[in-house]
């Protein structure tokens, strides 16, 4: 039995959501998704509160309240909402209810801060005098940068190996599918079969200081980014779109179970479900890593954030503060039920 089916049904209906490759971005929700849970628009974003309980084309075309202004939350599937029983309970459909402003809900499940600042870049010609974008996200960046093998200035994303390897790959005429058939468990995942020569597949076949040379010279040939890069980065791009729209921008880092608070009775039987039988999610030496980062991962939010002047807030302080062992919060370690993003909802309207 799924364990997490029993505690949560609700995550039945976000295991079959899918996704859908999109340019440039080059993932995103399924489109025009229907259910009791969840629904996404032609974007494949996803919509608050209904209006009178009918689903328009674009959560942009749905009619909001009056004198009511527009903000954004934005980041990864606990912006979205991944274990929300309702569209009515994600942190953007509470924050509209319990504020004078209308939150439209861009996040998207796997997205890294990057990918996040695309999104707001493609749906900019219906952000029109946005007040306040609130980024609710940071930890996938982190668990990317720890456990994503990459090589690139752009850093890692979901899905990266996949892509690679498509790309790579995709295209090889039958001599070389038939070359990389036979050969590939002799040689690396790093070969481009696409480009090595067959002198070159020899060598590194027979020969010990070809194929040492051969993985440096593919470690040369594209500058790493660090993770402080990457936030700086990230959050320099915000800086600029705040300064150029008048938005005020804030950061809130995501809660983690483990970062911010005790395991309930719930929440260690299905994180310990997980573990032993959910593949996808990530493996328990993963999971450590994650837990011994929060303070060298707040600290650098925290001195990128102070350098460009983006408020920035930590929910796990706020969770460690504000909530009980026995509280049932979690739905796994990121991404929260209704009664968290409730508690989530209370602390961003209390900072912005």
């Amino acid at each position: 039995m799924n364990i997490r089916y029993k505690f949560c049904p609700q995550l039945e209906t976000y295991d079959r959501i899918g996704i859908e490759w999109m340019p440039y971005i080059m993932f995103g929700q399924t489109k025009n998704f229907r259910s009791k849970t969840c629904n996404t628009d032609c974007f494949g974003l996803r919509f608050g509160n209904k209006t009178n309980l009918k689903y328009t084309k674009s959560i942009f075309d749905q009619t909001i309240p009056n004198n009511s202004q527009d903000c954004i939350i934005i980041g990864n599937s606990t912006a979205f909402g991944v274990g929300s029983t309702l569209d009515e309970t994600t942190i953007s459909s509470l924050l509209t209810n319990k504020t004078d402003f209308n939150f439209y809900n861009l996040g998207g499940r796997a997205y890294n801060g990057f990918q996040e600042i695309i999104v707001y870049q493609s749906l900019i010609n219906y952000l029109n005098n946005i007040k306040k974008i609130v980024i609710f996200s940071g930890l996938n960046d982190l668990y990317l940068f720890q456990g994503v093998k990459f090589n690139s200035h752009l850093g890692p994303i979901y899905f990266n190996e996949k892509f690679s390897e498509s790309m790579k790959h995709g295209d090889l005429n039958y001599k070389r599918n038939l070359i990389k058939f036979f050969l590939q468990p002799l040689t690396s995942s790093e070969i481009d079969w696409s480009k090595i020569t067959k002198k070159e597949i020899m060598s590194y076949i027979f020969n010990h200081n070809f194929r040492e040379n051969f993985s440096k010279n593919l470690q040369l040939s594209s500058r790493k980014i660090t993770l402080e890069d990457i936030v700086l980065r990230n959050l320099k791009l915000w800086s600029n779109i705040s300064k150029g729209t008048n938005a005020e921008v804030y950061f809130f880092l995501q809660p983690f179970l483990g970062w911010c608070k005790n395991f309930s009775n719930e929440e260690i039987e299905i994180c310990e479900y997980i573990d032993k039988n959910t593949k996808k999610y990530p493996s328990f030496k993963m999971i450590e890593k994650i837990l011994n980062s929060h303070q060298y991962y707040k600290n650098i939010l925290t001195n990128s954030c102070k350098k460009l002047e983006i408020p920035f807030y930590d929910c796990n302080e706020f969770l460690k503060q504000n909530s009980k062992k026995t509280d049932w919060l979690f739905v796994d370690r990121a991404h929260m039920n209704d009664d968290g993003y409730m508690l989530i909802s209370e602390y961003i309207k209390s900072k912005i």
